[in-house]
Order: C-alpha cells, then structure tokens, then sequence
C-alpha cells in the first residue's frame, strides 16, 4: 500500500514540473518506474561518453544537483541511459548514491532529431526551468513526446526538454547502392539502371566530401542499428553490387583520393584467378589480385557465391533451392572473403531466405527496398538507396536526406 501511495505522489510530482503546455493532456500519456542505483556529479557537470563509429568521444554532460540512473558499470565507468546508447561516465566525476526510484514518460514518438547547437536538457519547477544536462551537437538522439516548443527526450533515466527550434530531423543512415561505372562515352553501349556515368558517379562522391559525410563500414552500421555505438550526423555507407572490375578501374581510385570507404557485396563465385583486361563492351569480374590490392579502400562482402541466378519458372535461386544446397554455397561464399554482411542477389527474400543467411554465420543482410537506416531496424532487411544513372546532384541530396 505504502508502495502505491509512494507511486502516486510521484506522479503528481512529475504533472507538476511538466511545461505548462503539455499538462492538459499528460493524463493520458503511459509512464514507466523503475528503481535501480543512482549517481550525481561531485563537481558542477560530468562529461558523458559514447563510442561514435569507433572511436570514444564525449557527447553530453549531466549536471550537479540531479540523479541519473545507473544502468551498469565496468572497473572505469557507469552506464546511463543516453539517447540510443549507453552514455559512460568516469567513476572518478560521480559519486554512488543509494537506489532511487525514476518515473518517466514510455517512447512513443519513435523518432529521432540533431542538434544543430549543443542542447540544454530542461525540468520545469514552479514556472522556472533547470538544465540537468546536456546533448552535444550533431549527437541523433530519440524523441518521446513534443510540445509546441519542445522535444521529451531521456536523460539518465530523467524526463527533461529541448528546444525544437534548435534541432532538425535525423534523416537515418542512407546505404547508397551501386553496380557498374562506365565513361560518359562508353556508358550508351550499357545503357540500363545499373551503369552510373563515371562523371555523375565523380560529382557525387565529390558532393559527399564537400558535405562532410563520413563514409562507414558495414560493421560500424551494424553497431548502430544494434544500439551499440553512434554515428555522426552525415554518414554514410557507399555499396556496389556484383563485384564488377569497373569498380577497380574507375571507383577505386577516386574513393581512395578521397579517403573514402566503400563495400563491394561480391558474386564471389566469378572472381577471377588472374586480372582481365579491361573492356567497356563487356563486362569483367575482379580477380583475387585485385581484391587483395583495393583493401585499403574496400571491404568485401557476399552476393552468393554461385546462387546469384534466376530461374524463370521459380524465381531467385535463394527462394526456392533445397536448403543444404543454399548453406553450401553460402558457406563458400564466406570463406573466399571472410564475409560477415550479404546482399540479395535480386533483392529477393523470405523468412526461409533470413533464417539460412542467420544459419550460414551472417550477421547483417541488405535488401533493395529504398529508405535509411535507424538505430533498431531489422538487421537481416537493412534498406538501400539505388543510385541511378542520369540523376540531378539535387535528386542525389535527396537520396542522402529523404
């Protein structure tokens, strides 16, 4: 009974410090307690810490005078909640308080925001608002409720409010798709939805160092849709598909002035032995040679190994082949690159099709359906942007943020 009362009078507290604004309609809103250990700062703020693709960075501070949630700890940090990830604060900034109990309000928005300046993290008390925290600029963080004003956000297991107006829309990860690169001159003998202009292709990544983008890895993608690391604002996962030596010839040397990266998903099954001679009437695979030199650049993943066919009758050979047949060549699939991500030959998949890549050893697959990715997507049926030939730089940025 105690424990209900308790429960109550602190939810009214919470109705109180809520905006003006928000409180005729909060009654309706869900709430989640929990009880767990607390901290607070020893000095006036503690950074907070999160790894942003890879390396550890400082993305926000908590202030003194509140408690944040503990949610885990190492021999160095605790562990707050903090946006998508776990925010790490030196044990050495804190001290240890006793369990508290924090009632907060349940995500329902589902949606994310940026900060285009660093954003003061607001509780309302008597009219007069009190930063707790705050958000580093450039930092995607989720978003439960809005106001005319403000953004809900968590911070540490505390409800508090930022400013809209000073935030814009996190438009996902875009993971850009592309096959084949010809010269302006030869890409008529090609002409089709898979052949990119060398020029437009130039234009493009040159507009993605222009804009600051940072280029990704599978993996470092797979951290943050699993919740695991951040990614700065503008990233961004560069793709082709087949395995083709065009994009020796033409994508590698550009990526590689720029300091890009890119992922080849390889049909690994027409890897060639030795380097072929480059025609532009044809189409050429690269060789074991070739992969081995463009590392530096590239990583490489699986498009089949064998499997990257149609049957007219049955559809994709992943749909509808006997099980142990797809494992095998999966399996050497894997073993040619060391693959951990894999691309659907066709874009075409089932649940049958998830569970034999799972089974294989993958840990991440792409599809071919259009949008960006976010933290908790499906890893197994991650989007692409397909990048076609002839497109303006402007239909290109809406790719990038749609």
């Amino acid at each position: 009974m105690r424990s209900r009362v308790l429960g109550i009078m602190m939810m009214l507290v919470l109705l109180f410090l809520l905006p003006y604004e928000k409180q005729a309609s909060v009654n309706q809103k869900i709430f989640i307690r929990t009880t767990g250990p607390s901290i607070q700062t020893i000095g006036p703020s503690a950074p907070v810490y999160a790894y942003v693709a890879d390396e550890l960075q400082e993305v926000g501070k908590i202030y003194h005078g509140q408690a944040f949630e503990v949610v885990g700890e190492n021999e160095t940090y605790y562990f707050i909640h903090y946006g998508f990830v776990k925010g790490m604060v030196k044990k050495q900034d804190v001290r240890l308080g006793k369990p508290a109990e924090f009632t907060k309000l349940a995500d329902r928005l589902k949606r994310s925001v940026i900060g285009t300046k660093d954003l003061q993290v607001y509780m309302f008390q008597n009219g007069n608002k009190q930063s707790i925290g705050e958000i580093h600029a450039g930092v995607r963080y989720p978003v439960k409720e809005e106001t005319k004003q403000f953004y809900v956000v968590e911070l540490g297991g505390r409800d508090g409010y930022i400013y809209k107006h000073i935030t814009e829309k996190d438009p996902g990860v875009p993971v850009l798709l592309y096959h084949h690169i010809l010269e302006d001159k030869d890409e008529r003998i090609f002409r089709a939805t898979t052949t990119v202009p060398l020029s437009q292709f130039t234009n493009e990544m040159n507009y993605l160092k222009e804009q600051h983008y940072t280029t990704i890895t599978p993996q470092q993608l797979l951290a943050y849709v699993k919740k695991e690391q951040l990614l700065p604002p503008k990233s961004v996962l560069i793709t082709f598909d087949d395995g083709l030596k065009s994009n020796d010839v033409y994508a590698y040397p550009l990526l590689k002035r720029l300091n890009f990266k890119a992922t080849i998903f390889m049909i690994t099954g027409r890897m060639r032995p030795a380097p072929q001679p480059f025609d532009p009437s044809g189409l050429q695979f690269l060789s074991k040679q070739e992969v081995a030199k463009m590392q530096d650049v590239f990583t490489f993943e699986s498009h089949t190994n064998h499997f990257h066919l149609f049957d007219k009758k049955n559809g994709p050979y992943l749909l509808f082949k006997p099980y142990h047949e797809i494992m095998d060549d999966l399996k050497a699939s894997i073993a040619k690159v060391n693959a951990t991500a894999i691309a659907y030959p066709f874009g075409a998949y089932d649940k049958r099709t998830i569970q034999i890549v799972k089974d294989a050893g993958f840990t991440m697959a792409f599809t071919t359906k259009k949008g960006t990715v976010y933290p908790g997507d499906p890893v197994f049926e991650l989007k692409r942007q397909w990048v076609y030939p002839h497109i303006t730089l402007q239909q290109f940025e809406q790719l990038l943020t749609p």
